[in-house]
């Protein structure tokens, strides 16, 4: 669910009989497609809230980094009734901490000049609602969390932030283009991951595996 650019997608067509990715952005499906995950995997457009599948169709349903943009309560039940009742749902949100190691500049840059000028759009909670999941009939069978780093070049930091909702918004908005983006971060970017350098950035993953009660 909330597949994008079919990333996790890929992933899981490499351990799966059958994948199938659900977005509701056509531009994210298109993307997804020409990206050539295989046989194993396919991507149709649709809604968490009302999903267009039979009951107890999948064994397993996952979201990553995409529940915020969901209403749960609607998702869980969705997931419920598709669900077999030895199947699983599994929801992990890995996501930048703004800290970068040794660099203390780095998350008072992300916090003051960065969400100043992009500022996040309206959307909901990034980790699951524990207690909103029982009431939809899952219980909560693992929890866990993980730090990582990600190596990163201030043009490879750019990129990435240029994915983000704050930039991605910016430019729907038409107040800002991807070019002029790009250029401010570079200029600002340079005293954090000079030319030449490369950056260790801190992310952390939440991930949680729900099963259907009984």
């Amino acid at each position: 669910m909330g597949c994008g650019s079919g990333r996790s997608t890929v992933a899981l067509a490499g351990i799966a009989d059958k994948v199938i990715g659900v977005d509701s952005s056509e531009e994210m499906l298109a993307q997804a497609r020409d990206s050539g995950t295989g046989t194993a995997a396919s991507y149709v457009r649709g809604r968490a809230e009302e999903l267009e599948f039979a009951a107890e169709e999948f064994e397993l349903v996952t979201v990553g980094s995409a529940l915020h943009w969901f209403r749960q309560d609607l998702f869980f039940a969705q997931c419920r009734r598709v669900l077999r009742k030895t199947g699983a749902l599994v929801v992990y949100n890995d996501h930048f901490t703004t800290h970068m190691r040794s660099v203390v500049e780095c998350k008072r840059w992300m916090r003051t000049r960065f969400a100043k000028r992009f500022p996040p759009p309206r959307r909901g909670m990034r980790d699951i609602d524990e207690r909103m999941a029982e009431e939809c009939g899952f219980e909560i069978a693992q929890r866990g969390a993980f730090d990582h780093d990600v190596v990163f070049t201030r043009a490879e930091l750019i990129r990435y932030l240029l994915t983000r909702s704050n930039t991605l918004a910016a430019i729907a908005s038409g107040r800002e283009t991807q070019e002029s983006i790009a250029d401010w971060l570079d200029a600002e970017l340079a005293g954090i991951v000079p030319d030449g350098a490369r950056g260790e950035f801190i992310f952390k993953c939440n991930l949680w595996l729900l099963r259907p009660m009984e």
